[in-house]
């Protein structure tokens, strides 16, 4: 074979990009005889896509027919293909080649996702074509993107909520005193890292000992195609709370039920898949009896409140949100400002201070001007990234990476074929995306399903993120990573 050590490698080992970041890396390979290509050429996709199968009986008899009817839908969020290297002559000489690429995510599009009968996918795909056949050999990457759903644009879900519901047993004659709970959670949207509290009063009054109570983080999804829908039900984390005697009370306080690594409500940008996920407490008598059950409705973001990061250090005077008011020129414990400079400081001259250069029009304090569509208020990462790529935010690593990315293979210093240019001046700037929130650090994960109901795609879809050769498998065997957040309680 003449290409060998075909490999894609990301900037960002743990393959996760909030959408609007900088997709970063290089591509590798080498040849050991010379070999006839057209070019090295990369291509970035982001698709989603629906399908599943019902069956429909029709007539009886001998005219009984049974047909299986297929259900599929697909979207396209960007697909762009691009020539990294032409080689001179058409012709690939002996040699260890590294291509560097990179592109910037839209920001609006969906969160990776895989469910049992929809994803929306990821990745990058390399190839090298060669001359005069239709046949190349090819490697693809997947990677995984996280849209952005801040909770802080919805504050009112930060309030408690508190349900009641009751029940009795029996029947006419026979029927018992009630079941009666009352609960609440501490608020309505969670980021994956975080614990839903539960507290509140459960009130058996009948005669029967209540079997266990039951706590369910589930995540419902909802799949539409050709204007027919299927909807999927996964538990995704699961907690259990002793049994409660008949004629007692059990008082719950901040019952914690772990919120794992998973994609935000709504898949927004997504018009074929949707999500969205409660939480469902059983309270279960024994037999066939049916439970009691309260439901709260649970929104999934990617940017966790900031409130829970605790106020700011109270300051003197009166100030909004936290910041004390900027004193006059006469303020408390400040002397006047002399005419023409301050005491002991020469005056500013015109166009900027002593030694700096003038401020930018529409800058703040020392801060770079706002760009246009910037809905985050933070300024974009300065120019001038190392190694020529275009600058973004660093993502954080994968907490479940086995190890370090292997070296880049060295460059023969005597060849004369040159390695891909350094730079790309046709990259994008890079688009600003939430900072992490003090000491608080996003790392990415997969969800690998809780110990006793692992949900659905776990056993369809399983492996890591890996190089093929061939065909890419359209993600089957890729897992996707979201954002979990390690938030200390208040």
């Amino acid at each position: 074979m003449g290409i060998e050590n075909f490999v894609i490698r990301f900037d960002n080992p743990s393959g996760g990009y909030y959408a609007g970041q900088i997709v970063s890396g290089i591509v590798q390979f080498s040849t050991t005889k010379p070999y006839n290509s057209d070019g090295v050429f990369i291509r970035y996709m982001g698709r989603a896509d629906v399908h599943w199968t019902e069956t429909r009986t029709t007539g009886t008899g001998e005219n009984r027919r049974t047909e299986t009817i297929h259900y599929s839908a697909h979207e396209v969020y960007f697909d762009q293909k691009l020539c990294l290297y032409s080689p001179p002559g058409g012709n690939l000489q002996p040699y260890n080649y590294s291509f560097p690429f990179s592109m910037q995510l839209p920001m609006h599009i969906p969160s990776s996702f895989i469910g049992t009968v929809g994803k929306i996918f990821y990745q990058v795909k390399a190839n090298v074509h060669r001359s005069g056949m239709h046949m190349a050999t090819n490697v693809a990457l997947p990677f995984s993107v996280v849209s952005i759903k801040d909770l802080n644009l919805y504050p009112q879900l930060q309030n408690p909520v508190t349900m009641k519901n009751n029940k009795t047993f029996g029947a006419l004659f026979w029927k018992s005193k009630p079941l009666t709970a009352q609960l609440s959670i501490n608020k309505q949207a969670f980021v994956s890292g975080e614990n839903i509290l539960v507290s509140g009063l459960i009130n058996n009054e009948s005669d029967v000992k209540i079997k266990e109570c039951e706590l369910k983080l589930i995540k419902n999804v909802q799949y539409y195609a050709r204007g027919s829908s299927r909807r999927d039900k996964v538990t995704v984390y699961k907690c259990t709370q002793p049994s409660i005697e008949k004629e007692s009370q059990a008082n719950w306080v901040n019952v914690p039920v772990f919120v794992p690594c998973l994609p935000p409500s709504g898949l927004d940008g997504c018009n074929i898949i949707t999500t969205d996920y409660i939480l469902l407490v059983r309270i279960v008598p024994p037999g066939v009896r049916f439970a009691l059950e309260l439901t709260f409705t649970i929104t999934i973001g990617t940017i966790p409140f900031r409130q829970q990061l605790g106020p700011p250090p109270p300051m003197p005077g009166s100030a909004g949100a936290g910041y004390a008011p900027m004193p006059g020129p006469t303020g408390p414990g400040y002397a006047p400002m002399p005419s023409g400079g301050g005491a002991g400081y020469a005056p500013m001259p015109s166009g900027g201070g002593a030694g700096y250069a003038p401020m930018p029009s529409g800058a703040g304090a020392g801060y770079a001007p706002m760009p246009a569509g910037n809905n985050y208020g933070y300024a974009p990462p300065p120019p001038g990234a190392p190694g020529g790529y275009a600058a973004g935010p660093s993502a954080p690593y994968l907490a479940c990476e086995a190890g370090p990315v292997p070296e880049k293979p060295p460059i023969p210093g005597n060849s004369s074929f040159p390695s891909a240019p350094s730079t790309n001046p046709s990259a994008p700037p890079s688009a600003p995306v939430p900072p992490p929130y003090g000491d608080i650090q996003p790392t990415y994960g997969v969800y690998l399903g809780d110990s006793n109901e692992p949900p659905a795609y776990d056993s369809l879809f399983k492996g890591s993120p890996s190089n093929k050769e061939d065909e890419d498998d359209g993600g089957k065997n890729y897992q996707p990573k979201y954002p979990s957040f390690n938030i200390p309680p208040k």
